[in-house]
């Protein structure tokens, strides 16, 4: 995909985001206007023509249109469609997670019942050298140093563990998978 479309996959995304912040829950409003259905449905046209995926089983259809009411919808249906669309750009897209964090990317996947294979996609020296923090550097460099050695000192490990904890919590989520996989 293109990062002209992808872009505009993205602002549809933030369309629907900003409808569904708009829509009441249930126990606070049990109906929605046909006006904010027909933004759902026209974000939702939208999208699949910037997409070329076929997103139209999201919108909401004239049927569920309330016989006493016409013109309203009822709330859990709208908030039914657009979180599953919703939730299907986040999946497809990675979208609704921070693209300035750095939070590490870990596949766990379960091959059988005893074992499990971690994908990690960096290493100790990428967060090193990602480092503005001079002391941050030199603590990974140490915790670098004990796990390339093959009688690891544990203490040690524990009290560098615990300086990247009170240091950076992001960090320290990042270093753990490391040490469970010991990549380095």
């Amino acid at each position: 995909m293109g990062e002209i479309q992808l872009i505009k996959v993205k602002s549809s995304y933030g369309d629907l985001k900003g409808l569904l912040s708009q829509i009441p829950l249930e126990a606070t409003n049990s109906i929605v206007d046909e006006f904010t259905v027909s933004q759902l449905n026209t974000a939702i046209d939208n999208l699949t023509n910037v997409s070329g995926s076929d997103y139209s089983g999201y919108k909401v259809p004239e049927s569920k249109q309330l016989e006493d009411w016409p013109g309203k919808f009822p709330t859990d249906i709208v908030r039914a469609q657009l979180g599953r669309i919703i939730n299907r750009l986040e999946m497809e897209y990675s979208f609704g997670t921070s693209e300035n964090s750095s939070n590490p990317g870990i596949v766990i996947i379960n091959k059988n019942e005893s074992e499990f294979s971690l994908e990690i996609n960096y290493t100790i020296n990428e967060l090193i050298s990602k480092q503005e923090n001079e002391e941050s550097r030199g603590r990974l460099k140490d915790l670098k140093e004990e796990l390339s050695k093959g009688e690891k000192n544990w203490e040690n490990i524990k009290n560098i563990l615990i300086w990247i904890l009170n240091f950076s919590k992001d960090l320290f989520i990042q270093v753990i998978p490391i040490i469970l996989q010991k990549k380095i």
